[in-house]
């Protein structure tokens, strides 16, 4: 076992004797050894060496050199891990507030009942074993969840198609400190002219989403893509058809809904079908200027039969198709939801290979955000 401290300060030896005498058993239990000092200055040189593992300070308020109030609040600072206990013969309450405002875990007055002393030590323990835990505990679910972040980015990240006629980008960022997340992308080569592209969202964050994601991604190909190649793909019939498969699958196990956005890319004759079901309206830039495709329908899982209602839109060389999840345009502002424009975020942003970068740091201009509070995905097109 790895050493651990407890360290009593007070200027006066009978004292420092005694609390080591009335702690001699406990800390021995415990595998604990008592340091002692007869003043702050020297406790800090001792925190200095043996500060990481030191679990617990039990301090004097009046000591020469440095009052035990302004000692606590440099050990709080330095070593945050620590919990402290003040000691005092005296009722200072200017001083006692400011050891409480140093964040001390309790003061206990001289004389001091043994019991109680040991009750407020062992209390104290207690909290740092609990605390430590904690952070192990949090620790290891995050390395699970980094861990599961990187499968799903594998499991995700299409291998985008290269063909002369279109240049595909895609961006996928989680939810920051959750590692993995609820966005569904990709792009499926159905000839070699014509591609389905698809985006979708789960509703939530983190692991249980997912692994609904992780669902979509090992039904939609073989389930509906290889056994419809020899038909006549729509986006409508797609989306019908997923939110049929989804909808006992969500309603039995997470009662989640799902955004959906499905278009076929014709890129011979430039000219796009889709049909969605609550996805953000994807963006066209032509130029200087934008459009949305504003068709939409009700959300996968929602409802049982739906029928989707498809729209056609004729590109042309030089447009970029944009398809984007509701991260980009979704932040908290003061505790309150903040939504913004898209075209607000597209406006006079020209594309270049940095494209993504722009929109997302546009967003987190107009936003004011430090970061993005959902997950944000960018699947674009750009027809040659």
């Amino acid at each position: 076992m790895p050493d651990r401290y407890l360290l009593l300060v007070d200027d006066e030896p009978n004292i420092l004797k005694a609390l080591s005498r009335e702690l001699e058993f406990w800390t021995e239990e415990r595998n604990i050894t008592i340091l002692t000092a007869p003043h702050a200055i020297k406790a800090l040189e001792i925190l200095k060496e043996k500060g990481t593992e030191t679990l617990l300070v039990v301090s004097d308020l009046r000591m020469p050199e440095m009052k035990g109030s302004d000692f606590l609040q440099i050990v709080r600072d330095t070593y945050p891990h620590i919990l402290a206990i003040l000691l005092t013969g005296f009722s200072e309450t200017e001083e006692i507030i400011k050891a409480v405002r140093a964040g001390i875990f309790s003061y206990i007055l001289k004389p001091w009942d043994s019991e109680y002393l040991l009750a407020e030590i062992n209390k104290a323990y207690q909290t740092v074993i609990l605390k430590q835990e904690h952070e192990k505990l949090v620790k290891k679910i995050q390395e699970e969840l980094k861990w599961a972040g990187e499968m799903q980015k594998a499991l995700l990240r299409p291998i985008l198609p290269q063909s002369n006629l279109v240049e595909y980008r895609v961006s996928y960022r989680p939810v920051p400190q959750l590692f993995c997340g609820g966005d569904y992308y990709d792009v499926i080569t159905l000839s070699p002219d014509k591609y389905l592209l698809l985006l979708g969202d789960v509703a939530g964050h983190g692991v249980r989403a997912a692994f609904v994601t992780g669902i979509l991604k090992a039904i939609i190909y073989p389930e509906f893509v290889r056994a419809n190649l020899s038909k006549n793909i729509t986006p409508a019939a797609f989306l019908s058809w997923l939110n049929d498969r989804m909808n006992f699958e969500l309603r039995r196990t997470t009662g989640l809904l799902i955004t959906f956005f499905a278009g076929i890319l014709d890129v011979k004759s430039q000219y796009l079908l889709y049909a969605n079901a609550g996805q953000c309206h994807p963006c066209i830039l032509r130029g200087a200027s934008i459009a949305e495709l504003p068709v939409s329908g009700s959300a996968i899982g929602f409802a049982s039969n739906v029928m989707y209602a498809e729209q056609g839109v004729q590109l042309q060389s030089g447009d970029v198709l944009t398809l984007y999840t509701d991260g980009l345009l979704e932040f908290t502002e003061n505790g309150k939801p903040l939504s913004l424009n898209p075209r607000n975020i597209f406006a006079g942003l020209p594309y270049s290979s940095d494209y993504h970068r722009s929109l997302l740091t546009r967003a987190l201009e107009l936003s004011k955000a430090k970061d993005f509070t959902d997950d944000v995905t960018i699947l674009s097109a750009r027809l040659l």
